[in-house]
């Protein structure tokens, strides 16, 4: 910051806004543009899709081994939701902690369902996020 004489503020638009996969790919941070970019030959957006499930697949298996394994894998938000191939790349890098995802299953959006196959050892949910829901239910318990 010193250096280039930046802000917080600026830095901070940074970090948020301008890194990461954005960064990477060079495009708008949508992830349904990089994806369809990435499957149209851009390489950028090809390294920053792989790079970004990479990073997942490592956090959580990084969290599967400070709990001594894990029983579900739930994917949720934007992304966990709508992102077939975002979640199918990541769930195959986590093959040796036998997690199997169901390719056909998995074919879903903004859907409950479970994408695992029945031989997987991790059961794999897609679960979409209702945060209306939740923050009603927040509002409510602070209004008591």
């Amino acid at each position: 910051m010193k250096k280039e004489k930046i802000t917080a503020d600026e830095m901070e638009n940074i970090l948020n806004k301008q890194s990461g996969v954005q960064a990477i790919s060079g495009l708008v941070p949508d992830f349904r543009e990089i994806e369809t970019a990435g499957n149209n030959g851009d390489e950028r957006a090809k390294i920053a899709l792989d790079s970004f499930q990479y990073a997942i697949a490592s956090y959580i298996a990084k969290y599967a081994v400070a709990m001594n394994g894990i029983d579900y894998l739930i994917f949720t938000g934007g992304i966990g939701e709508n992102q077939i191939n975002i979640r199918k790349g990541i769930c195959e890098q986590l093959e040796f902690m036998g997690v199997e995802i169901d390719s056909e299953a998995n074919n879903v959006r903004s859907e409950e369902k479970v994408i695992s196959k029945p031989s997987s050892k991790v059961k794999i949910y897609v679960i979409p996020t209702n945060e209306e829901l939740m923050i009603a239910k927040e509002t409510q318990r602070l209004v008591k």
